[in-house]
């Protein structure tokens, strides 16, 4: 009877982040070695299984799972067009996948998170929802600074998008949020410091908040011995 019921609270609670925080961090990973455009394809790929994976989590109803879906499509298919070079003028198509792909981001940061606050007992799978937060929201600045970049290219000290690679994009937002802070880029233009001091902020906070929460969250659900 026992086992029973394991089974049951086992499929009724499947583990919801493993998979996405695994292909965030495999996402990540990889970048360095996904040289050529074969390279490029396949990490690209990797971003639009996240954004597949972002929107099974959302629990959207079909029409807004398709509309979720077509989006996501539509920037993995920019995306691909500018690696290939079929596009005289990149800044459109560049600008649009930027975008699509920071809204997915951006809100998928949030809803996690909302979600895992309203989870009432801390289990490995809230630990996960936490990581793929805090990555996301990595992603996330990077995307935005690919916009100002984008717009402005002097906005940084260094090139965060050439033709080849986006990873000073996503190199550049990841040790501002974790407040590495090397020196080798800066921002340059008001919006891009802004953007910077808004992210190395959330980068503080939130790891401190989020094990706040973790600990407290642990501490109310202990079962205490029975004297």
């Amino acid at each position: 009877m026992n086992n029973d019921v394991g089974v049951l609270n086992r499929t009724v609670n499947p583990p919801r982040y493993k998979k996405l925080l695994t292909i965030i961090v495999l996402r990540l990973l990889i970048t360095p070695f996904m040289g050529g455009s074969f390279g490029e394809i396949v990490a690209s790929f990797l971003f639009f299984l996240i954004t597949l994976l972002i929107v099974q989590s959302f629990q959207l109803r079909r029409a807004l799972f398709l509309v979720f879906v077509a989006l996501a499509t539509l920037a993995f298919l920019l995306n691909i067009i500018l690696i290939l070079g079929w596009v005289p003028n990149n800044t459109a198509p560049l600008l649009t996948f930027q975008s699509i792909y920071s809204l997915f981001f951006g809100s998928a940061a949030l809803l996690i998170l909302q979600n895992i606050l309203r989870i009432p007992k801390v289990t490995m799978d809230t630990v996960q929802g936490g990581i793929c937060v805090y990555l996301l929201l990595g992603y996330f600045w990077a995307l935005l600074y690919g916009i100002v970049y984008t717009l402005d290219p002097n906005a940084f000290s260094s090139a965060l998008v050439t033709e080849t690679s986006y990873l000073n994009m996503f190199y550049f937002s990841f040790i501002t949020l974790t407040t590495l802070g090397f020196g080798d880029i800066v921002p340059a233009n008001e919006i891009a410091s802004v953007l910077t001091i808004l992210e190395a902020l959330v980068g503080q906070m939130y790891p401190t908040i989020f094990i706040a929460l973790l600990v407290n969250g642990y501490f109310a659900h202990r079962q205490l011995p029975i004297e």
